[in-house]
């Protein structure tokens, strides 16, 4: 198991087994009740979602419900394709082969003109690695956006909204007994059985009552981004002391995230409320969003110093500790900031550097996959340095928008935004909105499945689908 992971497994053997066994567990038993039809499709990948924090560590952290869920849709839309029960419209042909355009666009790049990568030892893995992002993380992508497509028929905007609000509240429960466990029992054992990671029990480093929750979730962002897409549902239904019993369980997450999807949905729902068209609406909340970035950025100095003055009060720990740390160039000796948006230092920054050393992968990105393969040197003093030197693991970053610039440059990123953006001109004025503000959302948190799910719901149906059976997209 590679380093970066130890803190991710229990030291605990029963636990660990315990915790292993869980994802095969949970996909079993959620596929079993999906054939059963007991739930429908966009139950089976939320409540997947919803339980991440399980993991098969022993292959990789990425295995869990979700994956498997995923594998067994990809499987079984492959299947139907080959079978002729699900044909690919020619739109979205280019969709399934885009990664391979891109891969080729960066090959003859990096052959024609220069390579900016750094293969060490066997170069085999600069060729597969794509293939092998294809395969695990595109393709079952693509392939639930045909699932939810073949039952549209069966699934609504609002029973997605019903059943967000349901997992928010069970979540926040789970949430509350990791709190007592940790608080009052301090119990790290019961802990990690509960879902809860080591990392994020160190009092020290952690949230307002020592210890960040998240639920059954992968992390403490990850619920505080899915909590914060469903408080729209319930202010908008009038239950507002579930929406405020929420919000006071994301705020123990003690993410930055949440404030900032927070003050998007107040942009979207209220600020730019008149506003109708999707893209320029999407487009017009990110702008005003850099601007709240630029005009925190240009005032930094001043919030520093506020709350070095008041860094024992449990407001200011709770809302400025982890912003102000961003901005703080005292110790990295380094500046992070694009647009005012502070970029963590061990997950986009570097990426920033490498393409703005080879400014010419901005029209076609790195390539999916190849972020392996980004030199070392970019990561010097992170905790990926080694990995990056021996190529080992790929790169993720939580800002999905900009990950898909360096994947697939800003042809693929326009190509991308263009598609999930398209909206059925008759859909309701909440979805509608709703839908804007998962795009501006997808700009901060790792809200891939989300997107897709709204995309599928909002986009206008071919009215050759209304006579025969959805088409794969």
């Amino acid at each position: 198991m590679d380093t970066a992971y130890l803190d991710l497994r229990s030291s605990n053997l029963f636990v660990e087994i315990f915790k292993e066994c869980m994802p095969l567990l949970i996909a079993t038993w959620l596929l079993i009740a999906y054939h059963r039809k007991r739930i429908n499709i966009l139950d089976l990948l939320l409540y997947a979602f919803a339980t991440e924090a399980y993991t098969l560590m022993m292959i990789g952290p990425t295995f869990n419900a979700s994956f498997f869920v995923g594998l067994y849709l990809t499987i079984s839309q492959v299947h139907q394709v080959f079978t002729g029960r699900v044909h690919i419209r020619r739109e979205y042909l280019l969709l399934l082969l885009l990664p391979l355009i891109s891969q080729m666009m960066v090959m003859m790049l990096s052959q024609v003109y220069e390579n900016p990568f750094s293969v060490e030892g066997n170069t085999s893995g600069f060729y597969f690695r794509p293939i092998y992002f294809y395969l695990k993380n595109y393709l079952p992508l693509f392939a639930i956006g045909s699932r939810i497509l073949q039952e549209r028929d069966t699934i609504s905007f609002e029973g997605l909204g019903r059943t967000m609000k349901k997992i928010a509240l069970y979540s926040s429960g789970v949430g509350i007994l990791q709190l007592f466990v940790q608080v009052v029992l301090h119990n790290d054992t019961l802990g990690e059985l509960l879902g809860l990671q080591q990392r994020y029990m160190l009092e020290q480093i952690n949230g307002p009552m020592g210890v960040r929750i998240q639920a059954f979730f992968a992390e403490p962002k990850v619920f505080c981004a899915f909590i914060s897409l469903t408080i729209p549902f319930f202010l908008r239904d009038r239950q507002y002391k579930s929406a405020f019993w929420v919000f006071l369980m994301a705020v123990q997450t003690s993410s930055q995230t949440f404030w900032i999807n927070m003050v998007s949905g107040a942009i979207v729902f209220l600020l730019l409320k008149p506003i109708r068209s999707v893209r320029f609406k999407s487009l017009a909340s990110m702008g005003v969003i850099i601007c709240i970035f630029l005009s925190i950025a240009s005032a930094k100095d001043v919030l520093m110093q506020y709350y070095l003055k008041n860094r024992n009060e449990p407001i200011s720990r709770m809302l400025l500790e982890r912003s102000v740390s961003r901005y703080d160039t005292q110790y990295w000796q380094r500046d992070n900031q694009i647009l005012g948006i502070p970029l963590q230092r061990d997950m986009e920054l570097p990426v920033v550097d490498f393409l703005r050393d080879h400014p010419y992968l901005l029209w076609t990105g790195y390539g999916p996959g190849n972020s392996t393969f980004i030199p070392g040197h970019y990561f010097s003093g992170l905790m990926r340095y080694m990995q990056q030197l021996e190529g080992v693991g790929g790169h993720n970053l939580n800002m999905r928008w900009f990950y898909i610039l360096a994947e697939f440059g800003m042809i693929g990123l326009l190509f991308f935004f263009w598609l999930l953006t398209r909206a059925d001109g008759q859909l309701p004025p909440f979805q509608r909105n709703y839908l804007v503000y998962v795009v501006v959302c997808f700009f901060f948190s790792q809200i891939d499945l989300f997107l897709l799910i709204m995309a599928m719901l909002s986009q206008p149906m071919p009215e050759e689908e209304q006579v025969r059976q959805p088409l794969l997209t």
